[in-house]
C-alpha cells in the first residue's frame, strides 16, 4: 500500500472560499492515501470559524489552538500528523490535482528526502511561474540551493523523519527561509520536477503583500537573514554564497537601505559591506537555455534560442 501523506493547511481568519478551494484540491488529489491536518491558529472571524465548524470528513483533522502564527501552526500540524510524508498547503492557495501522486514517486523513485515541484504566482489576470529548473535529483548541498529559487515550504513534499528535529519559527514572518536551509542541510536527495504547478494566490492581505505588515517584516527578515547564516556558518565559501544569492532578495528591502541609514546599517551588521552583491538574482543559465535573445559577436545576426532550439536570424540595416 503507498504510503501515507499528511498535508498540513494552517488556517488564521482566511475567507472560507479561500479554504475550501484549499481543502478541495487535497481531496480531489490521484494520490488517495492523505490526511489533511488543518489547524485553526486562533482564528477570530466569525465566517472563517463557521466554515471549519461545518467541516464533517474522515480525511480531515481540525486541530484548533492559540495564536502562534505560520510557524507555530505548521509545528502543530507536524506533531499531529501520522503520515510517512508531510507536505505544507497555504489555506489561499491550490494544487494541481496530480500533484502529490507525482511528488511522492519521484521521493520513492530516487530514494529523495524531498521532491519540488514548481510554484506559480496567481493574480486577478494572470499567472507567474516563480521557478525555473530541470528535472533533477541532486545531492550535494551546493546543487539543491541552486535549484531552490524560492524560500517556500509549500511547493515541496517531506519525508517526515526529516522534520523531527527541525522546527519552524514561531509569531515570525519568512519562518519557512531558515527551516528549508536547515532541511536541505540535513536531506540526502531532492528531486525536481517542472511538471507540477503549486499555485500561490495573490492575496493583498497576505504577509507579504499588506502594507501595515512593512514594519514587521523588515524586522523579522533580519532576524531570520541572521539565523540563515549561523546556521551556514561551517559551510564553504561557494556554497555560503549561493545561499546568500537566493534569500538575501526576500529577506531584505534595497530601496530602504537608500531611504534610511539606520536600516542600511542593520544589513551591514548582517552581510557585511558588500552586501549589494546579493540582492541582484544569478544568471539563470537554464532559463536561457530555454528562452533567449543574443547578439553574434560580429554584430551582423541574432541568435534567437526557443526550447532549446537555436536559430540565426541576419539583423536589419540601420540604413534600410
Amino acid at each position: 500500500m503507498d504510503k501515507k501523506i499528511s498535508v498540513i493547511i494552517p488556517v488564521y481568519n482566511v475567507e472560507p472560499d479561500y479554504i475550501d478551494t484549499a481543502i478541495n484540491s487535497v481531496l480531489e488529489q490521484t494520490y488517495e492515501n492523505i490526511e489533511i491536518i488543518v489547524v485553526n491558529d486562533g482564528s477570530t472571524n466569525e465566517e472563517t470559524l463557521k466554515y471549519l465548524n461545518s467541516i464533517n470528513n474522515c480525511k480531515i483533522k481540525i486541530v484548533n489552538q492559540e495564536n502562534k502564527g505560520l510557524g507555530g501552526a505548521r509545528n502543530t500540524g507536524i506533531e499531529n500528523s501520522t503520515g510517512e510524508y508531510v507536505g505544507f498547503l497555504d489555506s489561499d492557495d491550490w494544487l494541481d490535482n496530480n500533484y502529490y501522486e507525482v511528488l511522492y514517486n519521484l521521493c520513492e523513485t530516487n530514494n529523495a528526502d524531498i521532491a519540488c515541484g514548481t510554484l506559480t504566482r496567481v493574480g486577478k489576470d494572470y499567472e507567474t511561474p516563480m521557478d525555473y529548473f530541470e528535472n533533477n535529483v541532486v545531492s550535494k548541498f551546493i546543487e539543491k540551493i541552486k535549484y531552490i529559487t524560492n524560500g517556500s515550504t509549500c511547493s515541496k513534499l517531506f519525508k517526515k523523519e526529516l522534520l523531527s528535529e527541525i522546527k519552524f519559527m514561531e509569531h515570525m514572518y519568512f519562518e519557512d527561509n531558515p527551516f528549508l536551509v536547515k532541511i536541505l542541510s540535513k536531506s540526502n536527495k531532492v528531486a525536481f520536477t517542472n511538471k507540477v504547478k503549486y499555485y500561490y494566490r495573490e492575496n493583498p492581505k497576505s504577509i507579504i503583500m499588506d502594507p501595515l505588515k512593512k514594519d514587521k517584516r523588515e524586522k523579522d527578515g533580519l532576524y531570520v537573514l541572521e539565523d540563515i547564516c549561523s546556521t551556514i556558518k561551517d559551510k564553504t565559501k561557494k556554497e555560503k554564497e549561493e545561499v546568500l544569492y537566493i534569500f538575501s532578495p526576500i529577506l531584505v528591502y534595497l530601496e530602504e537601505c537608500k531611504l534610511r541609514p539606520d536600516y542600511e546599517k542593520k544589513v551591514i551588521s548582517v552581510l557585511g559591506k558588500k552586501y549589494k552583491k546579493y540582492m541582484f538574482p544569478k544568471k539563470n543559465t537554464f532559463i536561457e537555455n530555454i528562452f533567449s535573445i543574443k547578439d553574434t559577436k560580429d554584430k551582423k545576426r541574432k541568435i534567437i534560442t526557443i526550447l532549446g532550439l537555436k536559430f540565426k536570424i541576419k539583423r536589419k540595416s540601420k540604413n534600410a
